[in-house]
């Protein structure tokens, strides 16, 4: 029963994940629509966004995951969540008050801050970056808050709301967006009035999760300080490399930052588009997989359930590598369709979509790594041990610019040396994790995961040659044109034929290649269809 509410959960999960992840794109999308396309606005705006979202990741994104859910998960599993919660609460009182610091502190020291992460824009362009960063800084204070809500409430095995709660905030970024700015470039498109709205988005995101959080915290929650707490020490201790972790997955965010901002205008914010894309299926499969295992991966590990915490991580991570790879494929296959129908509406010119469509390629590489690498630090959260996933992430970000630094040096690949070099890098990441992971779970075996690996790999294969033809022979047939040519409503339905053929392409070839994975999910519709039609 408890293996059947897991996968049941985890696609529970996956569905509210790819909802949320459609907003945040329409919210992406909107930004080059409404402010004049790949121009100096556009990479002023995203580079604002990235110093709020430093500051968050490097000072309790990671710590989250790491060690607030494990020990609350564990406490709440025994019946002890009293007890626990006086340490939760000092951690949770003393992380707001670091917060609040940093961000002050951020305000004032925004211009080196923002030197040190674009330092190729023009004075202009730095100096608007500046102005909206400054602006844009509380929202590192509220999503600090929302994701302390949410780590509370995924400790209770409580996933929905997390999950749900920013596909509210992206639909409120994207109100913000539409009734603020304008089509006056003098007036830098209203962006100032833009970003304002969406530090209000966020202060009303961080209380919409308060709501559903406030039944714990009116019970348990304590306004103290207590570092004598035994499990206290046990959460910085935690807390610290995870948050070191987090600090170093955004210093790689710099690094393919840094580099892009010397190629042509526009390529910053053709970056993040790229990113927008590529980490839409990374947190559709790994990070809400991911989300499902933590607490109950944390809770059996504790009570030495053995055969459980094996199942937990071969389920968890044989889906994701059965779900990954064709992504990875498909998105390598479809980039210029995908980012044709998602971001141009008419503000990107053709050299613009394929610049990005070559990035995407790039990133899609590392898809499938960083997928593994998700569920891998959540094994390693699990079992109350977070240095290792610091020194992994640790040998990524220092082979990530040395690799980018000697591409772009000795080959002519130019901006493709970029995501490159990411995905290379990630290659030394997950094989640095997956080494040391028998020191914390010794009776799994990454050996057992070679079947559903061939088994993905080939019927990922097979896709791609169907989407492939599908993509330069049959649909430009059928529609007279290429995709870049025709309208939303013609791109829509190109994107969507390509994307159920792949998907039932690889379903079927993986099923007859008996892949359990497929015929679970086989299984699963059965049972859903014969529930809807009461037979």
């Amino acid at each position: 029963m408890r293996q059947t509410r897991f996968k049941s959960t985890v696609f529970l999960i996956m569905a509210s994940v790819l909802l949320s992840r459609i907003m945040g794109f329409v919210r992406t999308a909107l930004i080059p629509i409404k402010m004049g396309g790949f121009s100096s606005v556009t990479d002023a705006y995203n580079a604002a966004f990235k110093v709020p979202d430093l500051m968050y990741s490097m000072l309790i994104g990671g710590a989250i995951a790491s060690s607030l859910i494990p020990v609350l998960a564990g406490y709440v599993d025994k019946g002890e969540e009293k007890k626990g919660w006086r340490s939760i609460s000092s951690f949770i009182n003393i992380v707001s008050v670091i917060m609040f610091v940093v961000v002050i502190l951020g305000v004032i020291f925004t211009e080196p801050l923002v030197n040190l992460i674009v330092s190729g824009y023009d004075q202009e362009t730095l100096a608007l970056t500046v102005k909206l960063t400054r602006v844009m800084m509380p929202i590192a204070f509220f999503m600090m808050l929302s994701g302390l809500c949410n780590g509370i409430m995924n400790s209770y095995n409580e996933f929905i709301i997390p999950a749900f709660g920013p596909c509210l905030y992206n639909l409120a970024c994207i109100i913000s967006i539409a009734l603020f700015s304008n089509s006056n470039p003098a007036d830098n498109y209203g962006i100032d009035k833009v970003v304002l709205g969406i530090v209000i988005c966020s202060g009303l995101y961080f209380l919409f999760q308060f709501a559903f959080t406030y039944k714990h915290f009116r019970h348990n929650y304590r306004p103290i300080i207590s570092l004598k707490e035994p499990d206290f020490k046990l959460l910085i201790i935690l807390a610290i490399p995870s948050l070191l972790t987090s600090m170093l997955s955004q210093v790689n965010n710099i690094i393919s930052t840094y580099f892009t901002s010397f190629f042509e205008l526009g390529s910053v914010s053709a970056l993040e588009l790229v990113n927008r894309t590529w980490q839409m299926p990374l947190g559709i499969i790994g990070q809400a997989i991911g989300i499902a295992m933590l607490p109950s991966l944390a809770a059996v590990y504790e009570s030495n359930k053995n055969s459980e915490v094996i199942y937990k991580i071969n389920t968890s991570m044989r889906l994701v590598i059965f779900l990954s790879i064709p992504s990875a494929v498909g998105l390598s296959i479809l980039a210029i369709p995908v980012i044709q129908l998602l971001f141009n509406f008419g503000t990107i010119n053709r050299s613009g979509i394929l610049l990005t469509a070559n990035l995407l390629i790039g990133y899609s590489l590392a898809l499938v790594m960083q997928c593994v690498i998700t569920i891998v630090n959540r094994i390693y959260f699990s079992t109350k041990n977070s240095i290792i996933p610091f020194w992994g992430s640790l040998i990524g970000v220092v082979s990530n610019f040395f690799i980018a630094f000697v591409l772009l040096r000795i080959t002519d690949m130019g901006i493709f040396s970029v995501p490159l070099a990411f995905s290379l890098s990630s290659v030394l990441n997950l094989g640095y994790l997956a080494l040391l992971l028998k020191t914390r779970i010794k009776d799994y075996s990454f050996k057992g995961n070679t079947p559903i690996i061939v088994k993905s790999l080939l019927s990922a294969f097979i896709m791609g040659i169907v989407i492939y033809f599908l993509d330069n022979y049959v649909l430009p047939a059928v529609f007279s044109n290429t995709v870049v040519e025709i309208g939303k409503t013609k791109q829509l339905l190109w994107v969507m034929i390509e994307f159920i053929t792949g998907a039932c392409v690889y379903m079927l070839s993986a099923y007859l290649m008996k892949a359990d994975q497929a015929r679970d999910l086989f299984a699963m519709g059965k049972t859903k269809i014969k529930s809807i039609f009461g037979k």
